[in-house]
């Protein structure tokens, strides 16, 4: 008897982490923040990636080396892009 093998679809919080980092990659678009490839579109990126791959502190201490700024405006900016600091992988 053969089995056939199905791919285990992602759970359900990885789908919304992934869709909050989207919608803002997609508000940052709009608001005119990358307007082309660079070392910051880059930067961004990886940011928003650490995000989306449910890492929010990890993302709040890349924000922090990119733009400088604390640790509490740095977990504010990573809130507003969808992340949630309450732990990290």
């Amino acid at each position: 008897m053969e089995l056939s093998r199905r791919p285990v679809p992602p759970s359900r919080s990885h789908l919304l982490r992934r869709i909050r980092a989207l919608e803002a990659q997609v508000q940052t678009l709009t608001a005119g923040g990358a307007a082309g490839p660079g070392d910051e579109d880059a930067e961004a990126a990886e940011v928003h990636e650490l995000i989306a791959s449910g890492r929010p502190l990890a993302a709040a201490r890349r924000y922090r080396e990119i733009t400088g700024v604390s640790d509490a405006e740095a977990g504010d900016a990573i809130r507003r892009l969808g992340g949630d600091i309450g732990g990290d992988a």
